[in-house]
């Protein structure tokens, strides 16, 4: 029987003496003394937040950036994107597909949903491109200019589906002087890889960029259930390569032209393992080994991404007119043991770890079709205590979702097709020498259409889902330069994510636009005669008919729900400072609080076997297709995968040789404190707390041009619970384990 959990938080004495050694290690590092004898100051930080350059005291919202060098230090270890969870305020990242289709949360808000057609609250943007689906976000990240992170609603600027900000990543574009650089890595579990960059100019009017990546992974998990047992699966195997070239013939007009591939294969998307959560906890059980596992099914991951954009600007007078055109399109299926475990008829084996009973699970999906278009053109223009912009954005999607089940052989096509319209603007107004009123709003129009095409021997019925939608958002925010070191801003915004169709095995749904209601006030400042920048925002956010995901549980569905209504608040923070020419810091803290507030809502409780012991209130029962159904409310729960403390501490240090040379140590450390894996609470079903840590330790030539280093990621082995299917057994993947490589690099330019 379930009941509600009246223990206290075992985090809460973590999570406080947390706030308190970041605040007080705050006030320590501020005290530095301001005649210290120091010559460096922080570079300033250009950011495209509101599809300009901008300095970032200029922009009036929370927007945090990651420079590329920091990027290739935290991929030291073969890591892709989610390597980033964490790095700044509020920023979380995980995916059930491991290496591919990431979701990403800020704020709180996310989407648990693992569909190939699941829409997020979070966006994208590679390269002035948004990539709306999951699939397409699987790109490697190599040649990195720059990442920005931007908190609370982007609807005015950037659309659809992005109430809760956006992910946008800039690579290294051409340019006129030549540079660039190789690099190779090699590591633990036999992990390979290799990058290479070239560009300049092949003459006056014309620069070229290449990019490569090459990276592979052996075998390294034993499979007790092979019939040979050894190093039986975990390698991959992915190639990307990025072609980029501007062309400028004049002031007047550029164009940049870039074609992209990736190809990925490899064992296994997603490495399940039976009952590696121990009944009653909510951690690893005391036997468990990352390097073992128990699968009797097949697994397998092939993705294959192309797609191209170009970028064009004319200046007329005071205008600039801007057109982006991009086409993406991927195919990928992945399939795998989901129940994790080898097959057993004996009930004494119930909750084993390494053992499914009964009956096995062992599934498989992808995109078996997919093409993207996007179009924006706009146009903006600088007057004297005026910038405003203007334009019209269109959106077409395409999709083919192949789902197979192996064990009950039989597959279902899904096809959805997206058309969105837009059309938006901004006014950036300036009211004095020190105060700006922006003020920028957008109309949207979607339509989304899905068809279940049942397969044969499928019990799937034939199905169809016809929705659309129209809605404006607006955002409305002051700039205060208060002092050439201090500015204040305060923004009210909304946006949208808009109507959302899904369709699994039979199971169809679809749910009504959501749209947030958020308002933000903060500074940011620079300190210590420039050597130190901190920035702080304080946030408030309402949504309305909230769009969650119910997966798993008893009756193992996968179901689109809007709920009444979600809250969360929150606060952020960050600070980079030179405590001297060589001595540099970068810490951030973010503690976000969010909660459903829907007191008819209700989730299926978990359908493990063992079952897990559940911690809310049981509300009622229904006839499923496996049996008894029970349902839980889930009003007042925190939104899943949504922890409440993320902290980043960053330290690097020079020690400049008496060669000319530099020895360097740079150490990362992350935090993350535990959240709910599904919308339902349970005891075992957390996604728990962790503390992961980098270290690199290298050698840069006096020239700068040769740069070898040993890499170690999550140096002290820390393995925890980083989620779970709750329709089987107590089943759990986790993080990556341990690394240690050696990386070398060499920058070449005229």
């Amino acid at each position: 029987m379930c009941g509600v959990n009246t223990t206290t938080n075992k985090n809460s004495l973590t999570r406080r003496a947390l706030a308190s050694a970041v605040a007080l290690g705050l006030s320590g590092l501020l005290a530095v003394p301001a005649n210290a004898q120091m010559e460096g100051v922080l570079e300033e930080i250009i950011v495209t937040a509101q599809k300009r350059e901008q300095s970032l005291e200029d922009v009036p919202a929370s927007v945090s950036t990651i420079s590329g060098d920091t990027v290739r230090d935290y991929l030291g270890s073969a890591e892709n994107i989610r390597a980033l969870a964490g790095r700044v305020p509020s920023l979380q990242i995980e995916s059930s597909n491991g290496r591919t289709q990431p979701r990403f949360y800020i704020r709180g808000l996310g989407n648990i949903d693992f569909d190939n057609n699941a829409n997020q609250p979070v966006s994208m943007v590679f390269d002035d491109v948004a990539l709306e689906n999951n699939v397409l976000r699987s790109l490697p990240l190599y040649d990195i200019q720059r990442v920005e992170v931007l908190k609370g609603p982007q609807g005015s600027l950037f659309g659809r589906n992005t109430n809760a900000g956006l992910v946008k990543i800039d690579s290294v574009k051409p340019s006129f002087d030549f540079d660039g650089y190789a690099s190779a890595t090699f590591g633990s579990r036999d992990t390979m890889g290799f990058e290479f960059a070239v560009g300049g100019g092949l003459s006056d009017t014309l620069a070229v960029r290449v990019a490569v990546k090459d990276l592979s992974r052996d075998d390294w998990i034993d499979n007790l259930a092979a019939n040979t047992p050894g190093d039986d699966f975990g390698k991959f195997d992915e190639t990307a390569l990025r072609v980029q070239a501007l062309w400028q013939p004049s002031d007047e007009f550029r164009a940049l032209l870039k074609a992209h591939g990736f190809n990925q294969k490899g064992s296994h998307p997603q490495i399940f393992y039976a009952n590696a959560i121990q009944l009653g906890s909510s951690g690893l059980r005391d036997d468990f080994d990352v390097d073992v596992a128990n699968q009797d099914g097949q697994a397998s991951m092939d993705l294959d991404h192309v797609g191209g954009s170009a970028n064009l600007e004319w200046i007329v007078g005071d205008s600039t007119i801007t057109s982006i055109t991009a086409y993406d399109s991927v195919t990928n299926f992945q399939s795998a043991d989901v129940d994790g475990g080898l097959l057993s008829f004996d009930p004494a084996d119930i909750g084993t770890l390494g053992r499914q009973v009964f009956f096995n699970v062992t599934t498989g999906d992808g995109l078996d079709d997919h093409r993207q278009i996007t179009q924006e053109l706009r146009v903006a223009t600088q007057r004297e205590g005026l910038f405003s912009q203007f334009g019209v954005f269109y959106f077409d999607e395409d999709i083919d979702v192949l789902s197979q089940d192996f064990e009950q052989d039989f597959s279902d096509i899904v096809t959805q097709n997206t058309k969105s319209f837009a059309i938006f603007g901004q006014f950036d107004i300036e009211l004095s020498d020190t105060l700006n009123l922006i003020i920028g709003g957008r109309w949207t129009d979607d339509d989304k259409f899905l068809q279940v095409k049942p397969g044969p021997n499928s019990p799937s019925p034939a199905d169809t889902i016809d929705i659309s939608d129209d809605y404006f958002n607006w955002d409305v925010a002051l700039n205060l330069a208060a002092t050439d070191d201090l500015s204040w801003y305060a923004r009210v915004a909304n946006a949208s994510r808009g109507p959302v169709t899904l369709g699994r095995f039979g199971f169809t749904s679809s749910a009504t636009t959501e749209t947030s209601h958020a308002v933000e006030v903060g500074f940011k400042s620079t300190l210590l005669d420039g050597r130190a920048r901190w920035n702080a925002a304080a946030y408030t956010y309402k949504n309305d008919d909230h769009q969650l995901t119910a997966t798993g549980g008893v009756a193992n569905v996968n179901q689109l729900l809007n709920a009444d209504k979600v809250l969360g608040n929150g606060i952020e923070t960050d600070l980079e400072i030179l405590l001297s020419d060589d001595f540099r810091l970068i810490a951030n803290l973010s503690w976000n609080d969010t909660e459903i507030d829907d007191g008819t809502l209700r989730d299926d409780l978990c359908g493990s076997n063992p079952t897990c012991t559940g911690l809310d209130p049981v509300v009622g029962s229904r006839v499923g297709p496996f049996g008894p159904v029970t349902e839980v409310s889930i009003d007042g729960n925190p939104l899943p995968r949504s922890p409440e403390w993320i902290a980043n501490l960053i330290m690097q240090y020079d020690m400049p040789m008496q060669s000319g040379g530099v020895l360097y140590v740079n150490t990362d450390w992350n935090y993350r404190s535990d959240s709910n894996i599904f919308l339902h609470r349970s005891v075992e079903f957390v996604a728990e707390q962790r503390t992961l840590g980098g270290v690199r330790i290298g050698y840069r030539t006096s020239d700068t041009k040769w740069d070898m280093a040993v890499v170690g990621r999550n140096v002290t082995d820390e393995i925890v619970v980083d989620g779970a299917l709750n329709f089987l057994n107590l089943t759990a993947f986790v993080n990556e384990p341990r690394y240690w490589g050696l990386e070398f690099r060499y920058d070449f330019s005229n």
